[in-house]
């Protein structure tokens, strides 16, 4: 990430033998700020989150060697589909949306795999006087589709601040990288499942840092809403 230039915390001293701290460590460069989630100024934010993203999805396996990390492309897709089968029995709208995944999934095209995060959120970011300065916790790091860091973060914008935001983040990505993400509605579909099943839970940490004003409710229905109308293949 250095070497590309990603914004995020800079290595400094691996103590891989945990000679210095008594368990195997890294020591990073912190980065002054805290996660961003505005009420005013939101185009800035999601132009702001879009750019950032760019940078990542800039390292592809042909550039950068990525050997190093995992790999979740189409086979990777279907295996951690087959592990959701279960899952989502006792909601109606999960049962569609697994059965939407696995029936659409061969015609989704993988081909052009990128450096991607698998947990893009603004609370995986660090704002410094209202500008995006890095993001952090790249323990889920992977090779795999740009347009699975896209959804996640729509996903937690439709939490957070609503879908209206969520479709501003796509414009923007899309803007800024030049051309339309085709079947994006897939992957909101992919990411959407799990919130859908955890979204109360993930309210808990949307309070620590301070959107006490989140109902489960309204998040509920905003959600629903969203991921009624990725079923209907909509943007």
């Amino acid at each position: 990430m250095e070497r590309a230039r990603i914004p995020a915390p800079r290595p400094i001293l691996l103590d891989a033998e945990g000679d210095c701290f008594g368990v195997p460590s890294i020591v990073m460069s912190y980065l002054p700020g805290r996660p961003l989630f505005p009420t005013t100024n939101i185009g800035r934010w999601t132009d702001g989150l879009a750019r950032v993203l760019l940078t990542v999805h800039a390292v592809t396996p042909d550039r950068f060697d990525l050997s190093g990390l995992g790999v979740c492309l189409s086979d990777g897709m279907r295996e951690r589909i087959d592990g959701w089968q279960d899952e989502g029995q006792a909601d109606p709208l999960a049962t569609e949306i697994y059965s939407v995944l696995e029936a659409e999934l061969e015609r989704i095209d993988f081909s052009t795999p990128t450096l991607v995060h698998a947990d893009y959120w603004s609370g995986n970011t660090v704002a410094y006087r209202g500008r995006i300065i890095g993001i952090i916790d790249w323990s889920g790091a992977e090779v795999g589709d740009r347009r699975t860091d896209v959804s996640e973060c729509r996903i937690d914008m439709v939490l957070s601040h609503g879908p209206e935001v969520a479709g501003g983040f796509r414009d923007d990505y899309e803007r800024l990288s030049s051309g339309q993400l085709a079947d994006l509605w897939y992957f909101d579909l992919c990411r959407g499942f799990n919130a859908l099943l955890e979204y109360e839970h993930w309210l808990e940490g949307y309070h620590d840092m301070g959107l006490r004003h989140l109902k489960s409710e309204d998040v509920g229905a905003r959600l629903r809403a969203f991921l009624h109308r990725a079923l209907q293949r909509g943007r």
